[in-house]
């Protein structure tokens, strides 16, 4: 019971901190909760929506972090399953979605390699969780705390992450700015502990906490940054940097959607390589989320609060279909806006933003994506996105600064050429000049003086050849090459009178760099993963200097465990 009153007051401290920062989230969690308790809720016999367990085998707590390995499994699998796609494109993932697309692969009648078997049959086992009163079956996930009441089961763990970074060829600063003729060699040493929590605290009450610490040595930081708006916050303390990171959110599982209320991390994409809408290295948002899937198509919606030195709201949501069997087609708006409180045309799930803005006034940046993935055949699938910020068809789509676009397209093909411990990508990605952008500052498409989107835009494309080659189920390899141009311009640098009619995309200087990664890493004992990383990149133009060359080069050596 002191384990249970803990988790309690862990729960109402991050739920104060939420209610500072965002006070409209307080009221739709009231409203929430007045809905749950209600006996049309808790007696309503609607059918279970696509892709949820039923209750009796839900598993405790919520998502699956951004970082977990099982997420490139999963793109795999669904390469062979299409019908599972539509779970895959707005993430974190929950623990019963990952479950059903590994229960579906297991039931499937097509080929996987030794080291996929014998993976599925892990991550089948990790989010699979013992009944309440049983004893934890054969292969299950280890947890340094499990306890468990008549309604409630809550699991705990603790985890650590060590890395060691050696960078040379550039001056090493936490913003990473390059000034030209800057290098050198540094050292950096980052660790990061910490403890999550995930519970079942009724049929239909999930809730997750995860607080972490890093501590970071070897960046060259002059000053703490605690401001909001100013950047990502950090204390320093001698020659040490101390980093918070904190998710915390409940969801409540309702019989037409699943609400989630709190703090999670969020990403919109068609590829690991690529998101021009959420990044998954964004900071986690506070926010309030609705999710439905059904069998042909899926909806998704959240209003979030971003850090920013003025109030400054995220609002977005996304419609999925499969007209047909191994065709998707997504939409999805969004809109950025602050200096007020949060609006309800925003907070309308189906409220359409582009009127909505105009309802309001026309101040507020509303962007539109347009995307699709298809599957030409079994194990492999095309997939592009059209990210529009602003359009006019009245002037050229390709040239007027105006029509600010995006633009992603990209081919993914597990087990290519019959080699089913392999897979290949091959994706191509351009942002715009001004993409992002805005007149008004509130509204640039960023938090914390970083990017929603694209992190390699405005005026830019890329070219990224990807492989990934897993010969047993504990050791994985993986190689990158990418080549960039990059010109002029980033999301702080709106358009001016003196830039002209034309958007100029790659005008007059670029860098252009070319970059190769490449990465291995073997899970020594379940979930305990070493991981060493190479990085070599030649960057032509340093600095937009004509002809100056720099190779920056990194090695870097990771150690984690969940225990």
């Amino acid at each position: 019971m002191q384990k249970l009153q803990l988790w309690n007051r862990v729960v109402r401290l991050n739920l104060g901190r939420m209610k500072e920062n965002s006070k409209f989230l307080q009221r739709v969690l009231l409203s929430g909760l007045m809905l749950l308790t209600s006996p049309q809720a808790l007696f309503a016999q609607a059918a279970q929506p696509y892709g949820r367990m039923p209750d009796s085998s839900l598993s405790a707590g919520a998502v699956i972090p951004l970082e977990h390995p099982v997420y490139a499994f999963l793109e795999k699998l669904s390469a062979f399953l299409p019908e599972y796609a539509l779970d895959l494109h707005v993430l974190p993932l929950s623990r019963e979605q990952a479950q059903q697309i590994l229960a579906a692969a297991k039931t499937k009648n097509f080929a996987l390699s030794a080291a996929d078997r014998a993976l599925l049959q892990q991550y089948l086992a990790e989010f699979t969780d013992p009944k309440i009163g049983a004893a934890a079956h054969a292969g299950a996930e280890r947890h340094f705390l499990r306890y468990e009441e008549a309604n409630a089961q809550i699991f705990s763990d603790l985890f650590v992450n060590q890395q060691f970074e050696f960078r040379r060829g550039e001056a090493t600063t936490r913003t990473s700015r390059l000034a030209v003729g800057e290098t050198g060699t540094a050292g950096i040493a980052r660790t990061r502990g910490g403890v999550k929590m995930r519970a079942a605290l009724s049929p239909r009450l999930l809730a997750a906490v995860e607080v972490s610490n890093i501590l970071e040595r070897g960046v060259n930081d002059t000053a703490e940054v605690l401001t909001p708006g100013a950047g990502a916050p950090f204390v320093l303390s001698g020659k040490s940097a101390f980093r918070e990171k904190v998710i915390a959110y409940a969801r409540l599982r309702l019989p037409w959607f699943d609400l989630e209320i709190g703090r999670n991390e969020l990403s919109w994409n068609l590829s690991p390589l690529t998101q021009l809408t959420l990044a998954r290295e964004n900071q986690p948002f506070d926010l309030i989320k609705l999710d439905r899937r059904w069998r042909k198509f899926r909806f998704t919606f959240f209003h979030a609060n971003l850090r920013a030195a003025q109030r400054k709201f995220y609002a977005a949501h996304r419609l999925e279909i499969m007209p047909l069997p191994r065709l998707f087609v997504g939409i999805g708006e969004s809109v950025i806006y602050g200096k007020r409180g949060a609006e309800f045309e925003y907070l309308n799930p189906l409220m359409l933003y582009h009127a909505a803005e105009h309802l309001l006034g026309d101040r507020d940046n509303n962007t539109l994506t347009i995307d699709f993935t298809f599957f030409p055949f079994y194990g492999a699938k095309f997939y592009g996105e059209i990210f529009v910020d602003d359009v006019s068809f009245e002037f050229p789509l390709g040239t007027y600064w105006g029509n600010k676009l995006a633009y992603l397209g990209g081919f993914y093909w597990a087990q290519p050429f019959g080699w089913r411990s392999g897979e290949l990508r091959l994706e191509y990605a351009r942002i715009d000049p001004f993409v992002y952008t805005h007149d008004d500052s509130i509204n640039i498409y960023e938090q914390d003086r970083e990017g929603l989107g694209g992190r390699f835009g405005p005026n830019a494309d890329r070219w990224t050849l990807h492989a990934a080659f897993q010969p047993h189920r504990d050791l994985r390899f993986v190689s990158q090459l990418s080549v960039q141009r990059k010109g002029r311009g980033d999301l702080f640098q709106p358009h001016r009178p003196e830039d002209g009619f034309s958007k100029g995309f790659l005008r007059g200087t670029t860098i252009n760099s070319t970059f190769w990664q490449f990465e291995v890493e073997d899970q020594v004992r379940r979930d305990i993963y070493v991981k060493l990383e190479f990085a070599w990149e030649r960057r032509r133009n340093a600095g937009f200097v004509k002809n100056a060359v720099i190779t920056p080069r990194r090695a870097a050596f990771v150690l984690r465990a969940d225990f």
